[in-house]
Order: structure tokens, then C-alpha cells, then sequence
């Protein structure tokens, strides 16, 4: 059975949840921030992935390229929408003027 489990949850429960895993068949997304980050799986579960990966191996090149690819998108459409990078003084500039703004 797949269950979720906060990552705050987990670091309270973890006793519980390795047993659960451990001996039952239980499986545990962990989130956090309500996104998912990791998995705890059995050991043969585990075990299984491995395998499956050596038959089976991530292609890097195309991984890298798909990233490449997304990243490039990303960019040309902060272009197309008029955005610009701001320096670190145009920040700073703008968090002083908001702090001032409260003591108003």
C-alpha cells in the first residue's frame, strides 16, 4: 500500500514507518512542502530498483539535453513577457522601501 508522509511526520514517526516498511508491504511518499521528495521502500523493493537500472540505465545525454531544451523555453518566454534580471542594489533598494512603508 502507498501511503504520503510529511517529512516533519516521518522524523516524528520513523520507528513506526520503518517497521511498517520493513514488514508490512507499506510504501511512503515524503513530502514536504507538500511536494513530493523521496520515497521509503523495502529492502527487496530497493533491491529491485537497482536492477532495473542496471538493465536499464538513466541516459544522461538525453536528460542533460531535455534540461537544456526546458531551460532555453524558460528563458525565451522571461524575454518574450519583458522581464529583466534586476541587480542586487534594485533589490535592496526595493526591501528598503517596503520596510519604510511599514513604519508608516
Amino acid at each position: 500500500m502507498l501511503k504520503s508522509i510529511s517529512a516533519s511526520d516521518l522524523r516524528a514517526q520513523i520507528k513506526r514507518i520503518l517497521n511498517e516498511v520493513g514488514y508490512g508491504r507499506t510504501e511512503y511518499v515524503v513530502e514536504k512542502f507538500g511536494e513530493p521528495i523521496a520515497a521509503v521502500i523495502s529492502m527487496k523493493d530497493f533491491h529491485l530498483l537497482q536492477e532495473v537500472k542496471k538493465i536499464h540505465p538513466p541516459d544522461e545525454a538525453e536528460t542533460n539535453t531535455a534540461f537544456l531544451t526546458n531551460l532555453e523555453a524558460i528563458h525565451q518566454a522571461l524575454q518574450a513577457s519583458g522581464y529583466r534580471p534586476r541587480t542586487k542594489e534594485e533589490i535592496d533598494a526595493q526591501i528598503q522601501a517596503e520596510r519604510e512603508s511599514w513604519e508608516d
